[in-house]
């Protein structure tokens, strides 16, 4: 018996970020934020085939252990577009995370040992570091309120479950759409400004 099947839903994300001005153009931008990651899974029973090529008995769903995920994210930002107060950047670049899976105590479904015992190697499952590639567009108002439309495409944070110590292929991906308003309190310039 094994999961086939997950999906996430909507969770809130939490951070902080600084960014540095290179130009009047060019800037970098840097976060670090905190979300989980909540899974459920599908588990079918393959020794039970309802047809040739078809998953077996659909048994049940099961939700697994919450992932933690504080990321670094570093985005090299230019400017498209300034019109009065309103300000369009693109951004581009990288999020490492560190995944963190808090041990949980072992559960047990319906009697059935076998669900029972893949459930509890999912928390071993999630890679512990993990490195995507992120861009999007960020709109700010009086250089002060920004609000950012942020895209990771489809990457993996697991590959492999171990079960009983062996090893079976169980790949998880995700790729998110973030929709995020924040406030920039201070703004560190790196370029020279004419005094007045």
């Amino acid at each position: 018996m094994q999961p086939v099947g997950g999906g996430t839903t909507t969770t809130r994300l939490f951070g902080l970020f600084y960014e540095f001005e290179f130009s009047d153009r060019l800037s970098l931008h840097n976060k670090v934020t905190y979300s989980r990651v909540f899974t459920r899974y599908a588990f079918y029973d393959q020794s039970k085939p309802v047809f040739p090529n078809v998953p077996g008995l659909f048994e049940t769903k099961a939700g697994g252990p919450p992932t933690g995920r504080l990321s670094l994210e570093i985005l090299p930002q230019v400017k498209l577009l300034e019109i009065g107060k309103l300000r369009l950047n693109a951004f581009g670049g990288l999020n490492v995370s560190a995944n963190i899976v808090k041990e949980q105590d072992d559960e047990f479904y319906r009697g059935l040992p076998e669900l029972s015992l893949v459930y509890n190697s999912f928390e071993n499952s999630v890679m512990p570091i993990t490195a995507n590639f992120v861009f999007g567009c960020s709109l700010e108002f009086a250089q002060r309120i920004v609000f950012w439309a942020k895209y990771q495409p489809t990457s993996y944070y697991s590959r492999e479950i171990r079960v009983e110590g062996q090893s079976y292929p169980f790949e998880n991906r995700w790729n998110f759409l973030s929709l995020t308003l924040g406030y920039k309190f201070h703004s560190f310039r790196l370029k020279n400004e004419d005094k007045q």
